[in-house]
């Protein structure tokens, strides 16, 4: 517990030394980041389903179990499977969960161009007697595809 006290304080620390010029940047590129990372939600959704893989970000939870809204990045050589402490949420990139499913649970995934500008995904199990075609939903953005993708995923698992 103290640990995560240090690192919080470290962090609060540093914010609070920022420039305006380095905080600025520092939010654009966050920004731009922020799509390559899986949604706080669906990341505590793959925890309860058992993803335990090392992540490069996190969210602190706190004591409470509430989001307090730390999300936490680190260096990769720093990266590590955050699920295993009670007190954080690890936030895999969205190649990362695809690969998880794919490897953990047997179901292949893929988003693709349906029209100009429109997106639709593909879910597949390995074992193909298990396929059961499905409903096809077509979305605006590849992001929004992918998030829906992963949010049917974490459904099938779930209902196993």
């Amino acid at each position: 517990m103290d640990k995560w006290k240090a690192l919080h304080k470290e962090l609060d620390d540093a914010l609070e030394n920022m420039t305006d010029e380095d905080w600025k940047a520092w939010k654009l590129k966050r920004n731009k980041m922020q799509k390559e990372f899986v949604p706080y939600e669906l990341a505590l959704r793959m925890k309860q389903l058992g993803f335990d893989e090392d992540c490069c970000k996190y969210v602190y939870v706190g004591d409470t179990g509430i989001n307090v809204d730390h999300y936490l990045e680190v260096e990769p050589s720093k990266a590590k499977n955050y699920n295993k402490d009670g007190l954080c949420i690890s936030q895999p990139i969205f190649q990362q969960a695809f690969r998880w499913f794919r490897d953990k649970h047997g179901l292949k995934s893929w988003v693709e161009e349906h029209t100009i500008d429109t997106f639709i995904y593909q879910i597949r199990p390995h074992v193909l007697s298990d396929y059961k075609e499905g409903e096809i939903y077509v979305y605006n953005t590849h992001e929004q595809t992918e998030i829906a993708c992963l949010e049917k995923l974490i459904e099938i698992v779930e209902k196993k």
